[in-house]
């Protein structure tokens, strides 16, 4: 008999909190915890970013930048300024709404994730500074089980 394709149970962590609070327009958080994918060897997560009321101007956006330790401990240690031009450590670019002085929670779905130790990193692209308090970026990380 063929194996059953199922999703395995979904892990929802906090990976960025109060590091988000306040952080001003064209500004970086500063790294994530990192996040050890050397055990469960999860393929994908979704991500969940919550803003707290803001009133985003124009085209606006955050980005998730991914930091991989490919050596399992050493982090690349770019500025704010470099990593922006290098677009392989982009993880996902997620549009935020127009509407003002609302929160804010917008997803992306499906993101392949590399195995071994990773941290993130959030830029504030929403043209204003983001809420004192209140926001989050939240992974669910999964992967396949082909013995269900």
């Amino acid at each position: 008999m063929a194996n059953l394709r199922k999703w395995n149970a979904p892990s929802l962590t906090t990976v960025l909190s109060t590091g988000l609070n306040s952080l001003a327009n064209n500004a970086m958080s500063a790294a994530s915890a990192t996040i050890n994918n050397d055990t469960n060897l999860d393929l994908n997560v979704d991500i969940e970013v919550n803003l707290a009321a803001l009133s985003p101007v124009g085209s606006s956006y955050v980005v998730i930048y991914i930091l991989l330790a490919v050596d399992g401990t050493n982090f690349p240690a770019q500025s704010d300024q470099d990593l922006r031009q290098c677009t392989t450590q982009v993880l996902a670019v997620l549009p935020t709404g127009a509407t003002a002085a609302t929160a804010q929670r917008i997803a992306a779905r499906n993101v392949t994730i590399p195995p071994g130790k990773f941290q993130i990193k959030l830029d504030n692209q929403t043209g204003v500074a983001l809420n004192a308090a209140g926001n989050t970026v939240k992974f669910n990380t999964y992967d396949e089980n082909l013995n269900a």
